[in-house]
C-alpha cells in the first residue's frame, strides 16, 4: 500500500501510543472509565491554566458541536452578540447563531489581517445592548493569528462575556487570558482523533446555573453539572477516542506548548521555504501567522478552484493531503503543520508539486 502523508489533522497524523489507546476496552459506566473522564477535564484546566477560575466541559461531537452547544446555553433570549468575521470560522459563529435565532450582529474585517480591536470597541461603544463578545483566536483560513489580548480587554471593560473559537490552536498556541468560554477540540493540536469536544467556561457563568438551551444535546450547563454531581456522562461516551484524548493530553503537557509550538514552526519554515521556491507566497503578515497552518496562492499557478482542484487531485493521487477546500476571496489554499509531518512528507510533497506544474525540481536545492 501506498503510504499516506496528510498534512491535515486526522488518525494519520497520531502518534502510535494515542492509536493504541483508543484498543483498549472499558465500560462507560466503571470507576476505571470515570477516572480517565476526570484526568482529561483536570489536564484541560491545567494546560489551560485556569484550574481555579474555570470549568472543563465535554461534548461529543466535533468543535462545532461545542461551539453551538456553547452558544446555545449562554446567549439568551434577552442577549445580544457581536460576531468578528475575517474567515470561515468567524462565520460559522454567526451561521449558527442565525440558524438558532439568536440575536447578533457582524463585525466583517479582511481575511488577511486581524481583527480591528478599534473598530470592535466603536461598535460596543456605540450600541450598549451587546452582552457577549464572539470571535476565533486563530482563523485557520488563513492561519491568522487574532489579537485575543487587546478583545478581551474590550469585552472586560464593558461587561461582555467574550466567546472565543480556539478550536484550531488549543495545545499549539498559549493562551493565558482569561476568557469567559473557550471553545477547542482533540483533533487539533492536542492530537487526538476526531469525536470529543470541550469548552473551558468560567465557573462565574457556570454558578448561575442558567440555561438557554432547547435542546438535550445542546445543553452544557446540564452536561457540566450532571459531570459535578456523577463524575460521568449524561449519555455513553465514545469511550475508546475519550481514552486517546486522555493519552494525547497526557504527551502534550509532557512535550509542554512551546515545544510543540516549536516543532510545527519547524514544519512551517520548510514548508514556507520550499513552495516559496516554486512560485507561491502567503499573504498574511508574519508577525499575525500562526505555526499551525499555512496559506498559499499563485494567480499564475493556482488562479481558481478548478486549478486548485487538479493539484489537489495529483497530490492524492501520490498519497498527500492538504486542506481540501480553495478560498476564493483570497485565493489560497492550506497546508497544515500540525501533527506527527515527518520531513520526508515535506520534500514528497515539494517534488509532487513541482512536478505537476511542470517546474524543475533542481530549484528545490538553490
Amino acid at each position: 500500500m501506498q503510504e499516506t502523508c496528510l498534512f491535515t489533522p486526522g488518525p494519520l497524523s497520531l502518534s502510535s501510543d494515542v492509536k493504541d489507546a483508543m484498543r483498549v476496552d472499558l465500560g462507560s459506566r466503571d470507576e476505571t472509565f470515570k477516572q480517565v473522564t476526570q484526568r482529561v477535564r483536570d489536564r484541560l484546566l491545567y494546560i489551560s491554566g485556569t484550574d481555579k477560575s474555570h470549568s472543563a466541559v465535554l461534548m461529543q461531537g466535533s468543535g462545532t458541536f461545542a461551539l453551538e452547544a456553547a452558544l446555545a446555553t449562554f446567549l439568551g433570549a434577552t442577549d445580544k452578540a457581536l460576531v468578528c468575521i475575517n474567515g470561515l470560522y468567524g462565520e460559522r459563529i454567526a451561521r449558527i447563531l442565525e440558524k438558532s435565532g439568536k440575536n447578533f450582529e457582524t463585525l466583517l474585517c479582511s481575511a488577511a489581517l486581524p481583527i480591528d480591536v478599534a473598530a470592535v470597541e466603536r461598535i460596543i461603544c456605540r450600541d450598549k445592548e451587546f452582552t457577549h463578545l464572539c470571535f476565533v483566536h486563530c482563523e485557520t483560513t488563513t492561519g491568522l493569528i487574532n489579537p485575543v489580548k487587546s478583545l478581551l480587554e474590550i469585552g472586560r471593560r464593558n461587561g461582555l462575556v467574550t466567546v472565543v473559537d480556539a478550536m484550531s490552536s488549543f495545545g499549539g498556541l498559549r493562551l493565558d487570558d482569561d476568557i469567559d468560554i473557550l471553545v477547542s477540540s482533540g483533533n487539533k493540536c492536542i492530537e487526538a482523533p476526531a469525536g470529543v469536544a470541550f469548552a473551558i467556561v468560567s465557573n462565574r457563568l457556570l454558578a448561575s446555573g442558567k440555561s438557554s438551551a432547547r435542546s438535550f444535546c445542546f445543553d452544557m450547563m446540564d452536561q457540566w453539572q450532571h459531570f459535578e454531581q456523577h463524575r460521568e456522562w449524561r449519555t455513553t461516551p465514545p469511550t475508546h477516542i475519550v481514552q486517546a484524548f486522555d493519552k494525547a493530553l497526557e504527551r502534550l503537557i509532557e512535550e509542554g506548548i512551546p515545544a510543540r509550538n516549536a516543532r510545527y514552526s519547524r514544519v512551517q519554515e520548510k514548508l514556507l521555504r520550499g513552495m516559496t521556491a516554486l512560485g507561491f507566497k502567503t499573504i498574511i503578515p508574519q508577525e499575525h501567522q500562526s505555526p499551525i497552518c499555512l496559506a498559499f496562492c499563485s494567480t499564475e499557478l493556482v488562479p481558481d478552484e478548478a486549478a486548485f482542484g487538479a493539484y489537489y487531485g495529483a497530490l492524492a493521487q501520490q498519497g498527500i493531503y492538504i486542506y481540501a477546500k480553495f478560498h476564493e476571496p483570497t485565493t489560497t489554499f492550506r497546508i497544515g503543520c500540525i501533527g506527527q509531518i515527518q520531513d520526508f512528507w515535506i520534500e514528497k510533497l515539494l517534488a509532487v508539486t513541482a512536478a505537476h506544474f511542470r517546474i524543475s525540481p533542481s530549484i528545490l536545492a538553490a
